[in-house]
């Protein structure tokens, strides 16, 4: 076998639907997810879907008054863990759902192709399917940007967290050893369709000047993908009797915290300043861009990025697209963008106009297949799933039972054979 070939076999073993796993303390359950991002498409959010799996069946046998339970909910953080004292805490939940896994109420149903797989790959006597259907008009993961190398508390802002737990009753405190938490995060695909091009026009007159200074500007599109320069069009036709000097370019994010009462942070993400020349009775027309970028921000604190997941990379935080009967109290953090522009004339004269945009994600590629409801089970192909572990190493069930609060291994569907050690087995089982 050629090198090339050998390049092309590794690569095909890499192909396929990943997963994320965790388990208990105890090693009692795990949760399996397919995503930890699921998309608010404004009319509609995609279900989280997961599949629990009880590595003791016996246990649950011999104690039936112990039932799995399962909890979606966002909570806005908007203090410091270490500033918890006297039993108050910082934190508000902004929406929460529980319930009942095992034993199931009639009858469990996988709602995604992932579900699907691993329902027929761990089996059905083991492993149970759930679902949460989320409201529309419930806030996205947003992260306020700590100051620079703070790890000692969780971050403020909204955070979204699968629990499943084992308990005698869904209102009853579980054991932290019978807990699985998955930190999930919520975001925004604004719709494929376009708004209008955003476009203003403005004149002002100045002192001793018979005729004003006429500017109209406009953005080449109204939504924008995170990183894409953004392009400002400005026609001016100066009619007046003072040179325009200096063009400044910024863009600006407005953050309002709709907690207990509206406060709101602006914040300038990029800014650009052009000089320039146009005399009185010249008309110019020009185009400028400008790029927001995280990488130029990451020492100003308080700035809205969107939701992190552990030390993960993140990005300017998507701006809010809600339904207008939204509760904005319930929306926690609401971000916005605007371009200003900012026209300087000679003799301290100046003209300021501002542009609304949307800043948001794509749609991965792979997305609607992954969301689509799964085939029906048939023998034929239910061996040619698998779960593999991702390049982070090889998978340990004992060091999963360890880092049941740490680690939440990547793995992979449709790689090599599926084996459950247990949680005390100490053979590294590579899937």
């Amino acid at each position: 076998m050629t090198s090339s070939d050998k390049k092309d076999e590794k690569k095909n073993t890499k192909d396929g639907t990943r997963v994320f796993k965790k388990m208990c303390l105890d090693g009692k359950i795990s949760t399996y997810i397919g995503t930890r991002e699921f998309v608010d498409h404004v009319g509609h959010i995609d279900p989280i879907a997961a599949v629990l799996l009880i590595h003791e069946m016996d246990w649950f046998t011999e104690n039936k008054e112990y039932k799995v339970y399962a909890e979606i909910t966002a909570t806005f953080r908007y203090g410091r863990d270490d500033l918890d004292v006297l039993g108050i805490n910082f934190k508000k939940d902004l929406y929460t759902d529980a319930m009942q896994v095992y034993p199931v109420k009639g009858v469990a149903s996988c709602t995604t192709k992932i579900q699907g797989k691993l329902l027929k790959k761990l089996g059905s006597e083991r492993a149970f399917p759930f679902t949460f259907d989320l409201p529309a008009g419930i806030p996205s993961s947003v992260t306020l940007q700590p100051v620079k190398n703070d790890t000692s508390s969780k971050p403020c802002g909204v955070e979204y967290c699968l629990k499943t737990y084992v308990a005698k009753d869904m209102h009853e405190p579980p054991d932290r050893k019978q807990v699985v938490d998955l930190l999930i995060k919520k975001i925004t695909h604004a719709p494929d369709t376009q708004a209008p091009q955003p476009y203003i026009e403005s004149a002002k007159n100045f002192m001793m000047s018979p005729n004003p200074l006429h500017v109209e500007a406009r953005l080449d599109k109204e939504r924008y993908i995170h990183g894409e320069p953004i392009y400002v069009h400005i026609t001016m036709g100066n009619q007046s009797t003072r040179a325009v000097k200096k063009l400044r370019l910024s863009v600006k994010q407005v953050a309002n915290i709709c907690l207990f009462s509206n406060a709101i942070y602006k914040c300038t993400v990029a800014s650009v300043e052009h000089d320039l020349n146009v005399q009185p009775s010249q008309t110019i027309a020009q185009t400028f861009s400008i790029r927001p970028l995280l990488e130029d921000n990451r020492d100003k604190r308080g700035l809205a990025l969107d939701g992190q997941i552990k030390s993960e990379d993140t990005n300017l935080a998507s701006s809010t697209i809600a339904l207008p009967i939204a509760n904005r109290e319930a929306l926690g953090i609401v971000v916005k963008y605007i371009v200003k522009i900012e026209l300087f004339v000679s003799m301290g004269g100046e003209l300021k106009l501002e542009l609304p945009f949307t800043l948001s994600h794509p749609i991965p590629e792979h997305y609607e297949e992954d969301m689509e409801p799964p085939p029906q089970p048939t023998d034929a192909n239910a061996d040619n799933i698998n779960l593999e572990l991702d390049e982070t190493g090889a998978y340990n069930n004992t060091l999963l039972s360890a880092q049941a609060d740490h680690d939440d291994p990547l793995i992979d569907l449709e790689a090599a054979p599926l084996h459950d050690g247990g949680a005390n087995s100490s053979t590294a089982t590579n899937y």
